[in-house]
């Protein structure tokens, strides 16, 4: 007989549950498995499951004949690239943050782009520790997110293109809600100092247009002015926005 020690857990990056695997003739040995769960605690994922099975057969089919309720798991090669993507759903990036504001309330292109900038900023200037790891670039309009840029523009050029009735186009994406977006925050590393950051945007600033926000970050001395040059799409490092974004006023 094969005794089998199985890992799962959801991941928002692959749309599906993964797993880990691991068999032995008899018994797995008690280090093997303490090792395993010590890495899974380093990642502070508490939604992992741990399964123990014994079947007549090392392979995976074998746990599936048992219990169907492995069937549809992806199973990792190794255990370092299971940790490896429940490490990744640990992180946040700029279209999650997106994500979450839209599924909050609709609102044009232009004004995701500037709450998403000042989340980064407010975590940034509260913690002094990026949000995310993109970078936030000086646009024509603002700061911007490139990779939000992208992302939103494949919704229509009417939708993405700024224009002087850009702010009036508003829109929210059908395959998102608030749960799946509160989801995916909830798996991420200190997610109790995000969601709250993500909740004051809205309250401070979710009933501004657009093109307000589009006014209050041209703050004269502030961070989009203090590196703005036409077409060049300069970076507004967190040195700049450390230094700069007291001036940042209506």
């Amino acid at each position: 007989m094969y005794q089998h020690f199985i890992l799962v857990a959801s991941s928002y990056t692959e749309g599906a549950r993964i797993g880990f695997h691991l068999s032995a003739k008899e018994q797995i040995e008690k280090d093997v498995i303490e090792d395993k769960m010590k890495r899974i605690a380093q990642i502070k994922r508490e939604d992992v499951g741990v399964h123990f099975l014994v079947t007549d057969s090392p392979k995976w089919d074998s746990v599936i004949k048992l219990d169907s309720f492995f069937e549809d798991v992806m199973v990792c090669p190794s255990f370092d690239k299971f940790e490896e993507a429940l490490g990744f759903d640990s992180k946040i990036t700029a279209i999650d943050v997106a994500k979450f504001f839209l599924a909050v309330k609709p609102m044009s292109p232009l004004k995701i782009q500037k709450l998403v900038y000042l989340a980064y900023k407010e975590y940034l200037l509260k913690y002094r520790s990026s949000l995310f790891e993109e970078k936030i670039v000086a646009y024509k309009y603002g700061p911007v997110v490139e990779e939000v840029y992208q992302t939103f523009k494949e919704y229509g050029s009417d939708a993405i293109k700024v224009t002087d009735d850009t702010d009036n186009v508003e829109y929210i994406l059908k395959d998102i809600h608030l749960p799946q977006a509160m989801g995916r925050m909830l798996l991420a590393k200190d997610v109790e100092k995000i969601v709250p950051i993500l909740l004051k945007i809205i309250e401070d600033y979710g009933d501004f247009s657009g093109w307000q926000l589009v006014e209050f970050t041209h703050s004269e001395k502030g961070p989009w002015e203090t590196v703005y040059k036409p077409y060049l799409n300069r970076e507004i490092t967190d040195e700049v926005i450390l230094s700069y974004a007291e001036y940042e006023k209506f």
